[in-house]
């Protein structure tokens, strides 16, 4: 055995192919032989027993046609210096298969890279879909899609999430710490209820972002979030139930009603942040007030002006019984508070 691993595994492929490379079988020859090692199990120079697929016995084949014994060697990953899958960054992409299913391991990749700056190799993750039974020839043959989901009204329903930032003060020096965005969205208007910039994801931090989009715009009906730990504490069911807001938690890998959220997401990642951390972000709180011009800009762009139109048209309807937002302010039971 050669003293080199990767030669050593090079050379145990091309004993595998080499009866496959003879030129003079025809298609089929060749296509049955590479079936019958593709069925049976071999064994590695490590000494394990393993299946290989027929897909990749064809690419050794090909390879090796055109780059010798080199091509049976391993590749470079295409993700080498990226962070390794991670479980929140599997469920963003688990997540925007099921939503829509025909989107490519690329493309999903690509979303994920714009929304949080990390990069999935495409191969893994379309192995990591594949496991999970979310190809896309059986999500769209068994028709596990979701549509969308829209609210009838203005503060029907909110929709909460955390969007991870960069490292403040930016460039990252000794003391940064991982900016946090706290996000509010109002479902039938896809407008900003509110935002603020943290740097941590508690449940306190939720809270008060909350209290603050009340005092500015009322209750909402609903609050729909994740399971995260900034909206899965007891204290906030607490508080919604007192002011009689419905607490909704979405299902792990059901997608349904955040894609406004997530594109805002992609809006505040690729036009704010990537501005912002191009000429430096000296504190939290210079981060806030940047952030805070940025969205009055971007709530009178050409771009937003059909949401705002939407929330302009929404009627106020009756809510006899349920707290007013100044009865927020004065009362500290209706207050959220932190735990």
């Amino acid at each position: 055995m050669a003293r080199d691993p990767a030669e050593a595994l090079a050379l145990w492929r091309y004993h595998l192919i080499a009866e496959a490379l003879d030129p003079r079988l025809s298609g089929r020859e060749r296509g049955q032989m590479v079936r019958r090692l593709a069925a049976d199990e071999q064994r590695t120079p490590a000494g394990e027993l393993r299946g290989v697929s027929r897909n990749t016995l064809d690419r050794w084949i090909r390879r090796y046609r055109t780059e010798g014994l080199a091509g049976l060697r391993d590749q470079p990953r295409s993700d080498q210096g990226s962070a390794r899958v991670n479980p929140a960054l599997l469920d963003l992409a688990i997540r925007l298969r099921l939503e829509a299913p025909a989107r490519s391991a690329a493309h999903i990749s690509e979303i994920v890279f714009a929304r949080h700056g990390v990069r999935i190799a495409e191969r893994t993750l379309a192995e990591q879909l594949r496991r999970r039974g979310l190809t896309r020839g059986e999500l769209l043959r068994d028709g596990r899609t979701f549509g969308r989901y829209e609210a009838d009204a203005p503060d029907e329903r909110w929709i909460g999430d955390v969007l991870v930032g960069p490292f403040v003060p930016h460039p990252r020096a000794p003391g940064s710490v991982r900016a946090r965005l706290f996000l509010l969205v109002d479902d039938h208007s896809r407008l900003l209820v509110h935002g603020r910039w943290t740097g941590n994801e508690t449940l306190r931090a939720g809270q008060e972002v909350l209290h603050a989009a009340i005092l500015r715009r009322g209750l909402p009906e609903s609050l729909y979030v994740d399971n995260g730990a900034a909206y899965a504490g007891a204290e906030l069911a607490r508080s919604c139930a007192i002011l009689g807001i419905r607490l909704i938690h979405s299902r792990p890998y059901a997608p349904q009603g955040r894609g406004k959220q997530e594109r805002l997401n992609r809006v505040i990642r690729e036009r704010f942040l990537l501005e912002a951390t191009t000429v430096g972000i000296a504190s939290l709180d210079e981060l806030n007030d940047r952030f805070a011009a940025w969205v009055e800009r971007y709530l009178t762009s050409g771009s937003t002006r059909r949401p705002a139109r939407r929330l302009s048209r929404g009627t106020a309807r009756d809510r006899s019984g349920r707290p007013t937002p100044s009865s927020c302010g004065r009362r500290s039971s209706g207050r959220p508070t932190g735990g």
